[in-house]
């Protein structure tokens, strides 16, 4: 099964914090973001009633023009008369609704956009970056120590140990022993093999 968290109980409790953390500040700006735009983009109703009106028109003077084709003589002159004479004024309209309503839902867009961009990207931006180096450091980890060497304890420790005194600073080496480089210079390995699993998340 992946790893996802590190196996010591405080980097553990840190990662799952922020990972729950995380979630809840998404769950709660996302479903911000999404109210914002169903809000704004309710005012597109106005654009939408304004173009069904223009389109009514349209429609009624092509059905009055057709009633009165029917007249003899000056059937088909009534018939463009009274389609152009409601047509008019409805195809513009039409179109200005259109337009409106196109208009109220892109400002719904960016509203709703820079809203998630203020409230998302900056938490994200580095939430997703120091996760993702955790759980891989990790899960390499994991591979190299536990599954891949075809070694006995003590050489698994002695290597550990080697990386810990060539990689940790002293400061997180005096944290496990008052004394690495002694330790590592009379063989005693295990306190410097423990730093070295801490520092990517495993237990000894």
């Amino acid at each position: 099964m992946p790893k996802i968290w590190s196996e010591l109980r405080v980097a553990r409790v840190k990662e799952q914090t922020a990972d729950v953390a995380t979630l809840l500040w998404v769950a709660f700006w996302g479903s911000i973001v999404w109210g914002l735009f169903q809000f704004l983009a309710g005012f597109a109703q106005a654009g939408r009633s304004i173009r069904s009106g223009g389109d009514v028109m349209i429609q009624s003077g092509h059905d009055l023009g057709e009633s009165l084709a029917g007249v003899p003589i000056v059937g088909p002159q009534l018939r463009d008369i009274a389609a152009n004479a409601l047509a008019a004024p409805g195809v513009p309209l039409s179109a200005f609704g259109a337009q409106l309503e196109r208009f109220i839902v892109a400002v719904a867009v960016v509203l709703a956009l820079l809203l998630a961009l203020v409230t998302l990207v900056p938490w994200l931006s580095r939430y997703l970056p120091w996760r993702w180096d955790r759980l891989r450091r990790l899960r390499a980890a994991h591979r190299a120590i536990r599954m891949a060497p075809d070694l006995d304890d003590p050489a698994i420790e002695r290597v550990l140990a080697m990386r810990a005194v060539t990689r940790l600073d002293y400061s997180t080496l005096l944290g496990y022993t008052p004394d690495p480089l002694g330790d590592w210079a009379c063989g005693r390995h295990d306190r410097l093999a423990r730093a070295e699993l801490a520092s990517v998340g495993l237990r000894p």
